[in-house]
């Protein structure tokens, strides 16, 4: 009963987890972290969907933040904007 348990537990944690990027390849060029937001829309379109919320520096002060949502050659990518820059990119197959 334990391995059906563990082997459950190790198959579904390998396949939902993102990680990080420093840029990522659109239809017309790249985007970096500290990029603009409007070079983001420019170089990879209108977003699938996005969120605003809030995120703290390592000072404890609120900034807010937009993510948003692209899916692009099956892999979706989450792209946070803080301050009108792109501050984190992270992508999940």
């Amino acid at each position: 009963m334990k391995k059906i348990i563990l082997a459950i537990l190790l198959a579904l944690s390998s396949t939902a987890f993102a990680t990080s990027a420093d840029s990522v390849r659109g239809s017309f060029g790249f985007v970096s972290l500290n990029d603009s937001h409007s070079k983001m829309i420019d170089v990879l379109g209108d977003p699938k969907s996005s969120y605003k919320h809030v995120i703290h520096d390592r000072k404890g002060w609120p900034h807010a933040a937009t993510t948003y949502l692209y899916h692009l050659d099956n892999v979706k990518y989450e792209i946070t904007i803080v301050d009108g820059k792109i501050y984190s990119i992270n992508w999940e197959r």
